[in-house]
Formats: structure tokens, C-alpha cells, sequence
């Protein structure tokens, strides 16, 4: 057995342990094996789990890589859960969709080989809502992921089974994806951090079903997911840079948030106060109590109100999400699929994506005013280095109630269709539900290091992670 609290370490000091020989990589997995088939059964989280013989097989050849003097990487001998949403050799992805669910990949996705190169071993696949299109985990292939803080409440989407799966200590962190808060709301759901990258930090080839989205190209990253500060930095590190085949991602540093100097951070707090955007009293709260956690600590602290909120939901949410063509887009891909049957979010968005046409004149205006919020965004980050504001205007809803209140995703959506970088950390519980509630920390692009040093600043003075 363990002499350590597996679920009290980071990444980096389980491959410490290993490499001083206080720890093993079969303990991990067999933690880990024991976690999911104790809690999975009831969450449904891990949807294609890597068989046990073959996990305890790649974690025993880990531990004799290490006696021979062989550290495989950062992540050595880690297991990790992977989204549902990229190829992994053995594997069969669907991104939710039975009508894709079919032959096991024969390669894997670069950010996910650039994972295993690091040492980590795959624990499974992770459950997703249908084509990755809704905030709330439930398929027709595998069904409804549930959040453990509270089975009646939604563990958020698309990398909702991310989510529970680390929530539940069912895994310590993994690859995930973000287009227009994929990472970001699951984690607020279920009390765990995220990292969104800078958009086109990390390639996207082998994303499932396809390297290119279309015109959700235009917001969609790669991210990941653990239980502290650390873990996401770390795996973020990892997935970046160029692979020669993502014709868009960019060679630009990641740097250390360990070397920021907070001192010389300035911070911008942002709050709306009216609308469906307008946060509860708990979010409310625990944002003023960040903000004077950050105070005196950090360079300035000041509120902020982003320029083109209004503009850029309402681009993200037109064209993006809904297509601004009266559906032939959604309706012909689904054509291609051989798919007549839907999940209920996927059938409203059909449905509201059929009354939408725009012309070529709105098109035109609509993506001038992306590039434009873009500017002014960056504008914005000449007098602050990390914005921290909500992620979403309360707890969990209850499940199916993904698309009452699109206007609910006010805090971010803006920071999809600007493609910056963007950290979600637990920042305590509502007092009446004992549901966790996180903050979203933005920054300039390319400047991660900024935002998570400021996170783990927080994450120091916050209430410790610990599995549900």
C-alpha cells in the first residue's frame, strides 16, 4: 500500500515520489481502478474505461522502466482520463453520437501522444454531451453523467464526465476541450480547475471527428483539467506547440507561473449586475472575497467592465452555435451521419437554428465585429494583466436545463470568440445547497503564466480540494 494520501498529490509529486522510489505507479492504478468501480457505476463519468489488466500492465512497466533508471517523463506512470472528443489508439470516440461510435482509432491525437510521451497512462474515455453542443452531459449512445456533489444537478458540458470523474477522485486530472465553455462551466459544476489555452496554442489534429470544425474553428481549443492549480499548468505545458500538421498553432512560449511575481500583477474584477448574467448572492460574495484576497498582494485591484460583452455573445451565439443559416448547416451534417434522432439540447439548438438566417451583408458585419472585439479586448489588457469575474450566475442547474437561459453564459462566451487564455478555480460553496461555486480568471493572450500565478495565489487562501 501507499505511504501517501494519493488524492492530497499533484502530478508532479506523484512522479516525484515514483522517482525516489516512495511510491509506485501500480499503487496509482490501482487507486484509481478501485475509485472507478466503486463510484462510476452511479456517475457515469468514465464511458470507455481502459481495461483494468491492461492499466495495471502499463503502470507495472512504468515502475520496471524506473528501476532500470528510466524516468519516462514528467507524467510518469500518472494515470490520466481523456474527453471523449480526440482519437486514442484503442479506443472507439463517438463525441456522443451513436451513429458515430464505430472503429477503434489507429493513431492518436498529438496532444494526447504528447501526454503519453510525457509518461501518463490512459484511464479511459470521458462522457460528453451530444457533439460536444450542449452544457449539460447526456447522450443517446451512454447516457447522463451525473455531477457527485449532487446527483439531481447537472455535471455541466461538454467535458461534463471530465468533470465528475475528477470531482469524484475517480481520476487526478486530463485532456479536455473549450469552444465556448466547455472546460469552464463543468469545472465551476463540479469544484475542480480548468485551463482553457490560449487558442492555437495547441494543435488540433486528431480532434474527433475531424481536425476542423468549420466555423467552430474559429473558438476551439484543446484544455485540461485536474484538482489543483498545478495540474492544469502542467498539463497545459505539455499539450503545447506546434506539431507540423495544425497549420494555425502558434510557437509561443509557456512560461513558468511559479516565476511571476504577483506584486506585479494587475488585477480587474468584473460583476454584472442585472440580466441573466446577474450573479447569486453566493457568487457574488465569494468574487468580493477573492478580489480582497488579491488585494495588497497584487499590483492593483479594480473593477472592470470588458468592452462588447453584448457584441460578442451575441456573434458567438449566431453564428457559431446556430450557423446563421437556417440550419442547412447542422441539418446536412447530421444528413451525413445517417442521424434522425436527437438529444433534447440538439434538438432545440436545430430548432432555433432554423429560424435564424442571416444575410451576407449581417455575415459580413457579424465578423467584423469579432475581429473587433478581439482589438478592443486586447486594448483592455494594456491597463490589467487578469481579469476575474464568474463563470456562471449560480450552482449547477438541474439536469435538462442546459438552454433555458443562453444569456446565462454571458461570463464566457466573450472569452471564446476572443480566443484567450482563461483559468476556472474552486472558489468555495453556496452556503444553502453545499454546491461548489469556481472564478474565471482571464488573461492576454499567450500570457498564462499571469492568470495561474494569480490563481494559485487564491488556491493558497481558498478551502483545500478533496474528492466528493
Amino acid at each position: 500500500m501507499p505511504m501517501h494520501d494519493i488524492d492530497a498529490l499533484s502530478l508532479r509529486e506523484m512522479a516525484d515520489l515514483q522517482r525516489r522510489g516512495r511510491l509506485a505507479s501500480r499503487d496509482l492504478a490501482e487507486h484509481y481502478l478501485a475509485r472507478i468501480a466503486e463510484r462510476n457505476p452511479r456517475l457515469n463519468a468514465i464511458v470507455e474505461q481502459t481495461p483494468p489488466e491492461r492499466l495495471l500492465a502499463e503502470a507495472e512497466a512504468a515502475d520496471a522502466a524506473l528501476r532500470r533508471g528510466r524516468l519516462l517523463g514528467p507524467l510518469h506512470g500518472v494515470p490520466l482520463s481523456l474527453k471523449d472528443a480526440c482519437h486514442v489508439r484503442g479506443f472507439h470516440p463517438s463525441r456522443g453520437v451513436r451513429e458515430l461510435h464505430g472503429a477503434a482509432s489507429e493513431a492518436n491525437a498529438t496532444v494526447v501522444q504528447r501526454l503519453f510521451d510525457a509518461g501518463a497512462v490512459a484511464l479511459g474515455l470521458s462522457n460528453v454531451p451530444e457533439m460536444c453542443m450542449a452544457f449539460d452531459t447526456d447522450n443517446l449512445l451512454y447516457g447522463r453523467t451525473l455531477n457527485p456533489h449532487d446527483p439531481e444537478r447537472s455535471a455541466g458540458g461538454s467535458s461534463g464526465g471530465e468533470a465528475s470523474a475528477i470531482a469524484a477522485g475517480m481520476s487526478p486530472g486530463g485532456l479536455a476541450s473549450d469552444a465556448c465553455g466547455s472546460v469552464r462551466v463543468p469545472a465551476h459544476f463540479n469544484g475542480v480547475c480548468g485551463l482553457k489555452l490560449t487558442q492555437w496554442r495547441a494543435p488540433l489534429t486528431g480532434q474527433f471527428p475531424h481536425d476542423r470544425s468549420g466555423l467552430f474553428h474559429l473558438s476551439s481549443s484543446f484544455a485540461v483539467m485536474g484538482r489543483g492549480v498545478d495540474d492544469v499548468a502542467l498539463l497545459g505545458e505539455l499539450i503545447s506547440g506546434p506539431d507540423g500538421q495544425d497549420p494555425d498553432t502558434v510557437p509561443a512560449p509557456f512560461r513558468d507561473y511559479r516565476e511571476q511575481p504577483l506584486s506585479t500583477l494587475r488585477i480587474g474584477v468584473w460583476q454584472e449586475n442585472m440580466g441573466p448574467a446577474r450573479p447569486s448572492p453566493a457568487t457574488g460574495a465569494l468574487l468580493r472575497h477573492a478580489a480582497a484576497l488579491l488585494d495588497g498582494a497584487a499590483a492593483s485591484v479594480t473593477e472592470v467592465v470588458p468592452p462588447m460583452v453584448d457584441e460578442a455573445f451575441d456573434v458567438l451565439w449566431k453564428v457559431l452555435v446556430l450557423g446563421g443559416d437556417g440550419g442547412r448547416g447542422w441539418t446536412q451534417l447530421f444528413s451525413r451521419m445517417g442521424k434522425e434522432t436527437f438529444s433534447a439540447p440538439i434538438a432545440q439548438l436545430l430548432e432555433w437554428s432554423a429560424e435564424l438566417e442571416m444575410s451576407v451583408d449581417e455575415l459580413r458585419a457579424a465578423l467584423v465585429t469579432r475581429d473587433t472585439v478581439r482589438h478592443r479586448l486586447a486594448m483592455m489588457f494594456r491597463d490589467i494583466d487578469v481579469l476575474i469575474c464568474p463563470v456562471y450566475p449560480d450552482i449547477a442547474f438541474r439536469h435538462g436545463e442546459s438552454l433555458r437561459e443562453p444569456g446565462a453564459y454571458r461570463y464566457v462566451f466573450p472569452f471564446s470568440l476572443t480566443g484567450s487564455p482563461a483559468a476556472v478555480i474552486p472558489a468555495g460553496r453556496c452556503p444553502d445547497s453545499g454546491m461548489p461555486i469556481g472564478l474565471q480568471l482571464v488573461g492576454r493572450h499567450w500570457d498564462e503564466h499571469q492568470l495561474l500565478a494569480a490563481a494559485a495565489h487564491l488556491e493558497r487562501l481558498l478551502p483545500a480540494w478533496h474528492p466528493v
